[in-house]
């Protein structure tokens, strides 16, 4: 009889579930999963997410292709909105944990990572955004440079963003000017996007994580992250005002950082378009094309 394997007790069903995946007989644990997922709903089971990526943890290597087959399965596979969105959320968060308790692991991890921060289930969006902040917490300004590479990207792109402001990875954050880089590389994808882009989700994500993580961030980094807003401030992109402008409207930096908050709204206010000369104005145009039908009949 097998007792304890690498520290999974079998008396725990989901330790037990877990060894006899690693065998190859995966029916059990995925059933586990699914039916603890609390999934289809408003929330999920995040303890049994986070107890599953402790146990693959605790086992090491010889949980990796459990981990690893969970978070690689397709949206055919496991559709979202279904229980089944749990079993990828799973692999996600035990790759997370995996590469932050394990450097070596790192690069193997983030480029699983990368693979899923555009999937089109946004639960597991949300699950790479964790393990990122998750790694950075252990990792720090390492993670910084090394998501370089995702910058590319509007979901990757978005999901570093997020990451960057979760206080684990924040409060593990020593150099500002690597985390200056990487908001401008997000700041230039948006101002270098096809006009079409404004219709695609990813790039709303962007958008949507420029606007609120900035504050966290310069919260904790201070002046360099209001340099680079003053120089954003100063782009004739509407789109890229509106997210100066909302980064830099949290109560929280008006308290703490009032005087760098009013230098970005000088910039911002400095950079304004000027209003049109309303001498120049002569109102709408007469609409004549009723004239003219007129006149053919």
């Amino acid at each position: 009889m097998l007792a304890s394997t690498l520290g999974t007790p079998l008396t725990d069903p989901l330790g037990r579930a877990l060894v006899e995946a690693g065998a190859g007989r995966r029916g059990a644990l995925h059933d586990l999963l699914t039916r603890g997922s609390r999934l289809p709903g408003p929330r999920m089971n995040e303890d049994l997410a986070e107890a599953f990526a402790q146990a693959c943890r605790a086992r090491g290597p010889a949980a990796d292709a459990v981990a690893l087959s969970l978070a690689r399965l397709s949206a055919d596979e496991a559709p979202g909105g279904t229980a089944s969105e749990f079993l990828p959320v799973c692999g996600v968060v035990a790759l997370g944990a995996r590469a932050a308790g394990d450097p070596v692991e790192r690069a193997r991890v983030l480029h699983e990572l990368h693979a899923r921060a555009d999937d089109l289930r946004f639960r597991v969006r949300d699950a790479v955004v964790d393990a990122l902040a998750r790694i950075g917490a252990a990792a720090g300004d390492d993670l910084v440079r090394e998501v370089s590479s995702w910058m590319d990207g509007y979901f990757h792109a978005a999901a570093v963003v997020r990451a960057l402001e979760r206080e684990d990875w924040l409060s593990s954050i020593r150099e500002a000017q690597p985390v200056v880089e990487r908001l401008d590389e997000a700041f230039v994808l948006v101002r270098d996007a096809p006009r079409a882009a404004a219709r695609w989700p990813g790039h709303k994500a962007l958008l949507e994580a420029l606007a609120k993580a900035p504050a966290a961030v310069a919260a904790r980094l201070g002046v360099p992250i209001f340099d680079m807003l003053v120089r954003w401030a100063q782009t004739r992109d509407p789109a890229l005002r509106e997210v100066v402008s909302s980064a830099i409207g949290s109560k929280r930096l008006a308290g703490r950082l009032g005087p760098e908050v009013r230098r970005v709204e000088a910039a911002l206010q400095a950079s304004k378009a000027a209003p049109r000369n309303p001498d120049h104005d002569h109102g709408p145009s007469r609409d004549r094309s009723k004239n003219r039908r007129r006149g053919r009949r």
